[in-house]
């Protein structure tokens, strides 16, 4: 039995290390028991991604579109096609009449090889901004002059764990045996969030918040914090700055009027703040839902504030878990220097709306590592500019819808069928992925793809190395002489990170223009500018009356956006008070409609989803087809982040004539 260290390249917070054999079956994957994150298992996701080897969805070929259906090339016919393409495109409109697509549906550091192309040619057109995370991102950048958060085995020295709309059970299942030994030592592990979801079971308390409430509810917390004189005084006077313009804005959210916005009762925000004074230290683990909305960043800045002033930054068991940009700058980057290439880029949430109107047009578009006719919010919009893009390519390992629309389709290999380097914005690790078998038909490592266009279009300069393991050595280069990191020594195993601390701050070297925490400053209200509320109230959105009720889209358990999604339809998942009012039953058909569009979805009934919310998981199609045909693409408050929840909705009983 030969096992073969490998890694998993999905965008997810574990970042699991795997052990892979080739069986007569097909591949096995398990985690790595050496591992102390894996600790010897991996997720469903993680599987799926080892039968998606040998399924017979794979693409295998190079495919062009005639008609309605498809020509298969070879890969030297594919590579003329292409390249004349892009040669027509830089002489006719120039490279911004290139649109290149790209996100993290892997996470692999020479999938950064296609944006290193694109600059090559002079800067195209692409998306600037996040469709997941860049709200809460740029919040922290804000606050703390960079974004980094405290080791997950830390966590087990925290005596308050709040898990803020986030549900490890479901979406991050290796955090689990660190909360679980943390409650064991003694911690008390608080949920809030609009769904009682699944991570409830063990926690000891649940505080279930509206919808897009909970910047509200922090700064309600911080009322009581300041009002009662349970802040951490001497923190506050070493290291921030803006204290004072907070507590004015705290003030204005008193126990009253955050029960009336949030339905978070007095006595339970009034429990919940002496919690985070009292039972320190704290660790607020944020999920991304509660900051896809406009005033995500807010929200997030409201949550660290809160953090702050209670004392729970820059010592064990606390701080305010988001992601982390320690790996940024230690290695060595794929893309060229900024002063080489001028792109056109337009936010993520309008990208639709921008590249109809763009000019020059958008004449040749190229998309990898995402499938933005599913993920991308105003899906029919992405259909009409579809169909108005002369030709569009697509590099991926199945035929995803966007590919399904496209002229060429470029078959990739899995990450078992290619070496690889993994890092992430969570996990500490960095992994060096092996070979494991030869890929499947002719597909070829995407890197590999883009070094051959380079060649053949003369950029060989910016592409000196042939080989995937070149690149590799050249990433890991600062490490090497540094650390003494080698492929060599990674292939015995994932390494820790040398250059990550236990503790996020602890040095209190905060990298604000201040050198303090900045719970105010000139730089924030330049972005956000002095209007911005902290929520919307729904007495104030012009569209309560028509579509009064909620709508969220998060991640279902076996699906991560739109990979491994099911083709069965969709389900909506009601509070049986909300179903009564529309006569609804379990296992009805309803109409679940939004200002942008809607959509025929299942009923079930759930005592554990909010009485105002409509809850419809991401990660199932029909006709082609996602949650995102309901969503109107906005920008959050700062960040240029995709505001997937800020949606209310209308649902009716779905009657056949």
């Amino acid at each position: 039995m030969t096992l073969v260290r490998s890694a998993c390249p999905l965008n997810c917070p574990d970042g699991c290390a795997f052990l892979v054999e080739m069986t007569k079956n097909g591949l096995r994957v398990k985690g790595d028991p050496l591992n102390s994150i894996t600790k010897g298992f991996v997720c469903s996701k993680g599987q799926a991604l080892a039968k998606r080897v040998f399924s017979p969805d794979r693409l295998r070929y190079p495919l062009l579109r005639q008609g309605q259906g498809w020509q298969r090339l070879s890969w030297n016919q594919a590579y003329d096609l292409l390249t004349e393409k892009i040669k027509e495109t830089l002489s006719d409109v120039g490279p911004w009449g290139i649109f290149h697509h790209y996100d993290y549906g892997n996470n692999g550091v020479l999938r950064e090889l296609d944006q290193r192309f694109f600059q090559a040619l002079g800067g195209v057109t692409e998306p600037r901004g996040s469709m997941c995370w860049g709200a809460g991102y740029r919040a922290q950048e804000l606050d703390f002059g960079g974004v980094f958060s405290n080791s997950r085995e830390d966590l087990e020295d925290a005596r308050t764990i709040v898990l803020w709309g986030r549900d490890p059970a479901v979406t991050n299942v290796h955090l689990i045996p660190h909360l679980l030994a943390a409650k064991k030592r003694g911690a008390r592990v608080l949920v809030i969030n609009p769904i009682r979801v699944k991570s409830a079971e063990f926690a000891d308390a649940f505080y279930q918040v509206k919808p897009g409430t909970d910047g509200a509810l922090a700064l309600g917390l911080s009322h009581i914090i300041l009002r009662e004189r349970w802040q951490d005084t001497r923190f506050i006077q070493d290291y921030v700055h803006g204290f004072e313009e907070f507590a004015r804005r705290s003030k204005e959210f008193s126990p009253e009027k955050v029960e009336a916005i949030t339905g978070v009762s007095v006595k339970q925000i009034t429990e919940l703040a002496r919690s985070l004074s009292h039972s320190r230290p704290v660790s607020f683990i944020l999920g991304y839902g509660l900051q896809r909305y406009v005033c995500g960043g807010n929200t997030v800045r409201a949550i660290d504030g809160l953090a702050v002033i209670s004392g729970n930054i820059g010592r064990a068991g606390a701080g305010v878990h988001y992601a982390h940009q320690y790996h940024r700058g230690k290695m060595n980057s794929l893309l060229l220097p900024p002063e080489r290439y001028q792109s056109r880029t337009y936010p993520h949430p309008i990208l639709a709306e921008e590249l109809l109107k763009a000019n020059p047009p958008v004449q040749l578009a190229v998309v990898t590592r995402s499938n933005p006719l599913v993920q991308q919010p105003n899906t029919l919009l992405w259909r009409e500019l579809w169909r108005k893009i002369p030709f569009k390519v697509v590099l991926d390992t199945v035929l995803t819808e966007t590919a399904r629309q496209s002229d060429l389709v470029l078959p990739v290999a899995t990450i078992f069928e290619e070496e690889e380097l993994v890092r992430t914005s969570w996990s500490p690790l960095i992994h060096y992925a092996q070979k494991v078998l030869e890929p499947q038909g002719e597909a070829q490592a995407e890197p590999m793809i883009f070094t051959e266009l380079a060649k053949r279009l003369g950029l060989e300069k910016d592409f000196p190395y042939a080989a995937a393991r070149e690149w590799l050595e050249f990433v890991l280069g600062p490490l090497t002489e540094a650390y003494g990191t080698t492929l060599d020594t990674l292939a015995q195993g994932p390494i820790y990170a040398p250059y990550i601390p236990k503790v996020a701050w602890e040095d209190k070297d905060f990298r604000t223009p201040s050198g303090k925490i900045e719970l105010s400053s000139e730089l924030a209200r330049e972005e956000l500018g002095e209007a911005v509320a902290t929520y919307i109230p729904a007495e104030d959105r012009e569209d309560k009356a028509e579509f009064p009720w909620h709508l969220i889209t998060p991640h279902p358990g076996n699906a991560l956006h739109s990979q491994f999604h099911q083709d069965d339809g969709f389900t909506m998942f009601l509070h049986p008070e909300l179903a009564d009012k529309y006569r609804l039953n379990h296992g009805d058909r309803a109409i679940i409609e939004t200002v942008y569009g809607q959509l025929a979805a299942s009923v079930v009934l759930s005592e554990d989803i909010h009485p105002e919310t409509v809850v419809l998981p991401e990660g199932t199609t029909a006709e082609g087809l996602g949650v995102n045909q309901l969503i109107l693409g906005k920008c959050s408050d700062i960040g240029e982040s995709t505001s997937y929840y800020d949606m209310r909705c209308q649902i009716r009983k779905w009657c056949l004539d």
